[in-house]
Order: C-alpha cells, then sequence, then structure tokens
C-alpha cells in the first residue's frame, strides 16, 4: 500500500506545474458558500482549504495580510484547491465545528469537512505552500486516518496508523511526531504492545539511521529506560522495561550497549530469569554469532538443551494441529498459495540451533553439540536439518561430530529424493567452505 501513495506524491512534486484551474469569475479565495464550496471540490477531486482569520483582533488582520492575501500563496492555492477565506465572525458555528482558536488558522480537508491538516498563525506562506502540497491528492485518504485519531485522542494505535498515511505521503516529519507518541504513549495499549515493539519501533529506527534528531529522541528515551532497568522506580515493571531497552537498542543497531546493560544485570542480585533473558535479544545474539565472541553469546542462552527442547515442542503441536484443521478440497490439486508462518518458524528454529552447534563446537564443546544436534533431529529429520547441522559442526571445527552427522544422514534418509537433497547441501557447503 505505501508505494502507489509515495509515488503519488512524487509525481505531485513542488515544481510541477499545475492543472488549470476551473473558471469560477474569480482569482484566488472562492467567493461562494461553504455548501457551494463543498460541492466543488468533490466535483473537480480537489482538497477543499479553509483560511480563518479574525478581523476583530490586530493580530488576526495581521495574519490575513501576511497570509492568506500574499499574492504567491493565493494564486497557488487557486491552482491546486478549492479555497474559502473565512472571516470567523462570520462563521462561527462552523468554526466551532473545527475548534478553530487563535487569530489565524490554515485548514485542510475534505469535501464533506473531515479535517486532514491544520497550520496555526505562525507560519509563513511559502513554508504553507511546502508543507501542504504532499497532501493536497491524498485528503480522501488521510481523512479516515485522521478521523480515528480525533475520536480516540488517547489511541496509540490510531497515532501508528496515522504515522502510516504520513509515510505514504512522504510527510516523513509528520510521522516521526506521531510514531513517537505512540510509543511513548502506548505501553499500556494491550492490542498495540506487540506492533509497538515490532513494527513501530523498526520504522523509528529506519529513520534513526538517517536523520540524527531522530537518533537523538531514541537514545534519549533509551538511556532513561535503562536508568530505569537498572534501578527500577516504585510501580516499575521490570519485564516491561528490559523489553523496551532491548527494542529501542535493536532499533539503534546498539549491540554493545545493549550487552552492557544486560552484563550490568546479571551482577545484580534478585534479577528474575525473564529478565535477563528479555535483556538478551536475537539481535545481541546474532551480533555476538558474527563476531565469534562464542562464550559472549551462551553466557546469554541459558540451558540451551532445555531451551530448544521447549521450542521444538511447541512448534511440533503447533504442526500437529495446523495438519488436524487442514481440510483438503475433493477434485481439486491446486498448491497452497502464501508463506506458511510454521515452516517459516521452523527454518529460523533451525537456523537458530546451528549457531549453537557451531558456538559449543568452537569451544570444544563437542558433546554437547553433539547432544544439541540430536535433540533437532529428534524433531527434525528433514534432508536440510542433516545438511545445516553438519555444516554447522564443520565451521565450529569438530570433523568428528561432522563426519557422524553425515553417516547419521547417509542412513536414515532412505528416501532417494531426500538423500540426493542432503548430498547435493552437503557438496555445495563443502564447495562455499574453500
Amino acid at each position: 500500500m505505501i508505494l502507489p501513495h509515495a509515488l503519488l506524491a512524487l509525481v505531485l512534486a513542488f515544481g510541477q506545474d499545475p492543472a488549470p484551474a476551473p473558471a469560477t469569475g474569480e482569482l484566488g479565495w472562492r467567493r461562494v458558500t461553504v455548501e457551494a464550496a463543498q460541492e466543488a471540490a468533490k466535483s473537480e477531486k480537489r482538497a477543499l482549504v479553509l483560511g480563518f482569520y479574525d478581523s476583530s483582533s490586530e493580530a488576526g488582520r495581521a495574519f490575513d495580510a501576511k497570509v492568506l492575501q500574499d499574492a504567491v500563496f493565493v494564486r497557488w492555492l487557486e491552482a491546486r484547491t478549492v479555497a474559502l477565506r473565512l472571516d470567523l465572525a462570520s462563521q462561527p458555528v462552523l468554526a466551532r465545528a473545527l475548534s478553530i482558536e487563535g487569530p489565524g488558522t490554515v485548514v485542510v480537508c475534505t469535501s464533506a469537512l473531515e479535517e486532514v491538516e491544520r497550520w496555526s498563525s505562525e507560519i509563513e506562506p511559502r513554508a504553507l505552500m511546502t508543507a501542504m502540497q504532499p497532501m493536497l491528492k491524498h485528503v480522501d485518504f488521510m481523512a479516515p486516518a485522521r478521523t480515528r485519531v480525533k475520536e480516540n485522542p488517547k489511541s496509540a494505535m490510531a497515532r501508528a496508523l496515522l504515522g502510516d498515511t504520513y509515510i505514504d505521503c512522504l510527510m516523513h516529519d509528520r510521522a516521526i511526531e506521531h510514531y513517537l507518541w505512540a510509543w511513548d504513549h502506548g505501553a499500556s495499549e494491550p492490542e498495540f504492545a506487540q506492533m509497538r515493539r515490532e513494527v513501530t519501533i523498526y520504522k523509528l529506527g529506519q529513520m534513526a539511521n538517517r536523520l540524527k534528531p531522530v537518533r537523538k529522541e531514541l537514545v534519549t528515551r533509551r538511556d532513561a529506560a535503562t536508568a530505569r532497568l537498572l534501578a527500577p522506580q516504585e510501580g516499575d515493571v521490570r519485564l516491561e522495561l528490559a523489553r523496551d531497552v532491548a527494542a529501542l537498542n535493536s532499533a539503534l543497531i546498539a549491540p554493545e550497549r545493549q550487552l552492557e546493560t544486560w552484563s550490568a544485570l546479571r551482577t545484580q542480585d534478585k534479577v528474575d530469569p525473564s529478565v535477563l533473558r528479555a535483556s538478551f535479544p536475537d539481535m545481541l545474539a546474532q551480533y555476538l554469532f558474527r563476531e565469534r565472541r562464542f562464550e559472549e553469546f551462551l553466557a546469554g542462552r541459558g540451558d540451551v538443551l532445555a531451551d530448544f527442547d521447549a521450542r521444538y515442542v511447541a512448534l511440533t503441536k503447533d504442526l500437529a494441529v495446523q495438519a488436524a484443521a487442514a481440510t483438503p478440497q475433493v477434485g481439486t490439486t491446486e498448491p497452497k498459495q502464501g508463506i506458511d508462518p510454521l515452516e517459516v518458524r521452523r527454518t529460523s528454529l533451525l537456523a537458530s540451533a546451528s549457531m549453537h552447534v557451531e558456538a559449543l563446537a568452537s569451544l570444544a564443546r563437542t558433546k554437547d553439540a553433539g547432544a544439541l544436534a540430536s535433540l533437532v533431529l529428534g524433531f527434525d529429520r528433514r534432508a536440510a536439518a542433516f545438511a545445516t547441522l553438519a555444516g554447522a559442526a564443520a565451521r565450529g571445527n569438530a570433523p568428528e561430530l561432522h563426519e557422524e552427522l553425515v553417516a547419521r544422514a547417509r542412513k536414515e534418509l532412505t528416501n532417494a529424493t531426500e538423500l540426493a537433497q542432503f548430498e547435493s547441501q552437503l557438496a555445495g557447503a563443502k564447495s562455499r567452505s574453500r
């Protein structure tokens, strides 16, 4: 969904020649009723722009002269929108409905008067044009997201979804504002909790890698959460703080800072094991593994055999449930479409197990590496599992374990196709290692 809207926004770049304005008999602001302007916006498929000013105040008159009567701004509006210039005194009902206050406000909305965005009197006309341009062709797309926030102003989910619409329109500054709000206020929103630590923080992390102000915002939040995790205040839930710190460090790609936090927690008394596990996220584990810092890698993984046994038991149960629920259609041989999440989970679990086999073997803990390999093969007897584990043993410089796994595969893979697949994968692994 993001790409089409992003492309539209690029096509509507500020410097492009505007479409010709309809003949209205008036230049600039249209001199029609609000209802007539709504009809015009609907029929012309344009945004409706309402410029309010307070003629009873000096600041309001200054806003009118400086912004609403700026010649360049007015002609720019004329070419792109249906625009009305309104004195607050002449439209008290509409002003109240839109909560218009202050000496001057410019509102972009749909033909149904659904607000999309507004700007206060401080903005300069040129800045206003730049800010307004990306959304003019997207008002109907953006309005539902704005309405959700208006109806649920304390909903982090609504804010995050509004941030998504701003991303689609290439309005990154506004997206960042709402993503940060969602992160700060969404921890106690059950339906948003997972999205907050996985999707929202990922998007902020992507921006933090390019924009220093966003990185600074995330670092500030990371440091504050870390301080509370290490010295909790009354009412703090340490497990939630640990998860937040891990998510922020993952977004910031700061594994060493996460390692410092985990190491500090290990030195403290009576830290719940769940907090320690949450403080050793996959990001940190993968970093330590890539750096071949296997002692630290394994130190954060706890009881490896018990952990993988529990994870494979859970996966096996879920696979059984999936198989029992499957109801093949009679008379059709069409293959199943889409990605199977359980298959993705099984592949990911095998990859993780192979990392641990390699780490154990590299530290000369060959017996433990063999025990883990046997545990995996007790649940996953695919050719890919044999080849992956044998490769891990070879990379960990455990030739005896490697040969043992190869011999076991050749004995236990009785299906000719699977055996050929194993031999092919094994040969490929040897070729890559040369």
